[in-house]
């Protein structure tokens, strides 16, 4: 392995010669330094990791610094990298604009990089807890940061309820609602206690310490706290409560207050994430008549995965796992439902692949005649474009190929071949050609299908690639280099950053002689060098691939 990646970090210098300089206007894009940074890292070259981490202090943290941080800033290093970043607009910011809760906060990076260094902790929450010129506009901003913080240095010091003191001689009057966000210790304590703590609780910190206290045994106080949170929250959180083997009385208590909980509004689709919710909490209780009944009274709902189709999907998920409730007449009653007019065409598009063949295997032998002969049909005539008629073919040939007919898909993949399929069907299909052996039977169909997949772009081909075999795979390279008109630059690199990341060398090769302009060239050539850099690093130091990245 070590001769094949000092082999391709030759070829990645051989490309980057052959194109020059770059304009010194190019910088490089901030999450790919993030993912350098890393195969740097488990290459062994922690220092040179630890680098390309700290050069991004000078602009904006992109979401991949979360994850990648914890990793390769651990002791002293993590110490110096937050204590820089405190001088500068990090601790304030969130990673991705308009993202602005806990979760997104900058700051609750910086606090698992510096958990268990006293000083460190508490020079980012005297840092957090400042209030900036201006803020009042945006406290919740504030309120976010400050709740990242805390939540991740208690889970950093789970066990250790004597700090939560120390963390509230920090706090002023308004500011005790915080200290609630400290989930990890708060927990084990209780809700009596939280409440003499923090005053009150509020929705940001709600859902979290619900869980908290679920989890150190006291379903009572998680009860009574859910039910004080908003509609969303106070949703969430019950459904989070839900468990199979739940004691009776809890189950019923659960299940009432449920019923009791207020919706956002009277408007149609804060009603159906509502009852789509419920339906998911009975699902959860093993209460599957009921989680029937909420789905065939459910309306249609625009906003995205709270409609019947996809919680009629769902159903039949939980089916599959208990396949002695999956009696005929339940299956007809979903399969009701998906083809009445109460899910409307996107959303059945959406589902439809993967319904017909868990239904169909849920089946008895007279269903699963009517689902080929009576449903598919019924399912596909409620769709409006080809594209969508094309899901429910997927599906249908899914189940033939279940059955053990290896070419019942073909009519499809030659229908697609060459076209345009979008990710969706992309994957279905790339998936089902892999199941039946088509690389293998037909190349050349399967070609044309890889073709289609490649004209629709960068989204299909991330899409399709990790669900193809190595038998698939191998037909990648030409049909890549193959591919003309706008948009091949970026389906070469998007073929590279794969292969890199799958650790194949023979498709990280191939892509090299298909880079086609020197403005992309930068970027094949790093997602190269990254797999080659340990074997590179003894041929000379890896930043000049990193450093000449577009």
């Amino acid at each position: 392995m070590a001769a094949e990646t000092i082999a391709i970090a030759d070829r990645a210098r051989d490309v980057l010669t052959r194109f020059g300089p770059q304009p010194p206007e190019r910088t490089m894009d901030r999450a790919e330094r993030i993912a350098w940074a890393v195969a740097r890292f488990d290459g062994g070259d922690h220092d040179g990791a630890a680098e390309e981490l700290t050069a991004l202090l000078e602009g904006w943290l992109p979401e991949p610094f979360a994850t990648a941080a914890p990793r390769i800033l651990t002791g002293e290093r993590a110490v110096k990298f937050v204590t820089a970043a405190l001088s500068g607009d990090h601790p304030y910011r969130p990673f991705v604009s308009g993202r602005n809760t806990p979760e997104y906060a900058v700051a609750g990076t910086l606090a698992r990089l510096v958990a268990g260094h006293p000083d460190a902790e508490d020079a980012l929450l005297r840092t957090v807890l400042v209030v900036r010129p201006g803020e009042h506009l945006s406290a919740h901003l504030r309120v976010a940061r400050v709740s990242a913080v805390f939540a991740a240095l208690a889970e950093a010091h789970a066990g250790e309820p004597e700090l939560l003191d120390g963390w509230a001689a920090l706090l002023d009057e308004k500011d005790r609602p915080r200290l609630a966000a400290a989930a990890a210790l708060l927990g084990p304590l209780g809700l009596a206690e939280t409440d003499r703590r923090c005053g009150t609780v509020e929705d940001v910190d709600g859902e979290r310490l619900v869980v908290a206290f679920a989890g150190a045994d006291r379903f009572d106080d998680a009860l009574a706290l859910a039910t004080r949170l908003g509609p969303s929250e106070q949703q969430r959180s019950l459904l989070a409560l839900a468990t199979p083997g739940l004691p009776a009385a809890s189950a019923k208590a659960l299940v009432a207050a449920f019923r009791k909980c207020p919706k956002r509004s009277r408007e149609r689709d804060d009603q159906m994430v509502y009852q789509h919710r419920l339906a998911r909490l009975f699902l959860a209780l093993d209460r599957f008549d009921d989680a029937l009944a909420v789905l065939g009274r459910m309306r249609d709902c625009r906003i995205s995965g709270y409609g019947p189709g996809p919680l009629a999907r769902e159903v039949l998920r939980w089916l599959d796992g208990r396949r002695a409730e999956a009696t005929p007449e339940r299956l007809r009653a979903v399969l009701d439902v998906l083809a009445g007019d109460r899910v409307i065409p996107q959303e059945l598009a959406a589902v439809v692949a993967d319904a017909v063949p868990l239904a169909h295997a849920l089946a008895d032998e007279p269903l699963r005649a009517e689902i080929v002969e009576v449903r598919v049909p019924r399912l596909r005539a409620r769709l409006r474009v080809l594209r969508w008629w094309q899901l429910a073919d997927v599906g249908l040939a899914t189940v033939l190929v279940d059955a053990g007919d290896r070419t019942a898909a073909d009519r499809l993949f030659a229908e697609v071949a060459g076209g345009r399929p979008g990710p969706q069907l992309s994957r279905l299909l790339a998936r089902l050609a892999v199941r039946t052996g088509l690389p293998a039977r037909d190349r050349d169909l399967f070609a044309g299908l890889l073709t289609g997949v490649f004209a629709e772009g960068c989204w299909s081909v991330d899409a399709v690639l990790p669900v193809l075999d190595a038998e698939a795979l191998a037909a990648v390279p030409a049909v890549a280099a193959a591919r003309d008109g706008g948009g091949h630059d970026r389906v070469v690199v998007a073929v590279a950053r794969f292969a890199e990341q799958a650790g194949d060398l023979d498709l990280l090769g191939a892509m090299l002689g298909a880079v086609p302009d020197a403005e992309m060239a930068g970027r094949a050539a790093m997602a190269l060098g990254r797999l080659a850099a340990p074997g590179g690093r003894d041929r000379g130091p890896a930043q000049p691939l990193s450093g000449r990245v577009l």
